[in-house]
């Protein structure tokens, strides 16, 4: 396996990479399963997205988008920030790092956008969450298939520990922390790995190119 590269690029040029990333294995999974695809409403996305900017960029402020309520977007920002340990992890971590690498088992070219990277060795991914407890949030991880997200994550960079940092919009002031267990991870290698050997035996053309 080639030695991964890491860059700092925009989101533009990120997804601009003629490059696999989870997102685009979870493109393909409902593609080929012939599964009805649900957008993310815009307003959502964009709600996630702001937070993200708002944490790991917080000089970022009058770039974040204009349809989304920046008053919710402060609050949980500030829910994060109230953590001491959380500020630490800012302070000492590199943030969104680009990851480009290849797959082991089927040689075709990945890319990966880590939020924090501790280390070289950690990794944590901040979401926003409906949940107002932990265990809802667990629930959460396995239905939305965030163990595929993790270890296709982890292994980009050959991490040793993945955590989610959950920010919760219905219970104020509440950050979750979970980490992803071995069973997570193995569950989330197997799938990613799955879909990618579909891919190359279906010779699927890769994203941002004329044909797909």
């Amino acid at each position: 396996m080639k030695k991964p590269k890491i860059k700092k690029l925009t989101n533009d040029q990120y997804r601009a990479l003629p490059r696999i990333s989870n997102s685009d294995l979870g493109k393909f999974e409902n593609l080929i399963f012939n599964r009805p695809v649900k957008p993310l409403p815009l307003v959502a996305f964009s709600f996630g997205t702001a937070v993200h900017e708002l944490i790991l960029e917080p000089n970022t402020i009058d770039k974040l988008p204009q349809d989304v309520d920046i008053a919710k977007v402060q609050t949980l920002a500030k829910t994060f920030w109230a953590e001491p340990w959380l500020k630490w992890l800012l302070r000492f971590s590199k943030k969104e790092e680009v990851v480009l690498w290849t797959c082991p088992v089927t040689g075709l070219p990945l890319k990966s956008k880590l939020d924090i990277i501790l280390r070289g060795r950690t990794v944590y991914d901040i979401k926003t969450t409906s949940a107002s407890s932990i265990e809802q949030f667990e629930k959460c991880a396995v239905e939305y298939g965030y163990d595929r997200q993790a270890a296709f994550y982890m292994d980009s960079i050959k991490a040793k520990k993945f955590f989610f940092i959950a920010l919760s919009k219905t219970k104020k002031n509440t950050v979750f922390i979970m980490e992803a267990d071995s069973s997570f991870i193995e569950s989330g290698r197997r799938k990613y790995r799955k879909l990618l050997t579909t891919w190359k035996q279906q010779n699927q053309p890769l994203p941002n190119t004329n044909q797909f």
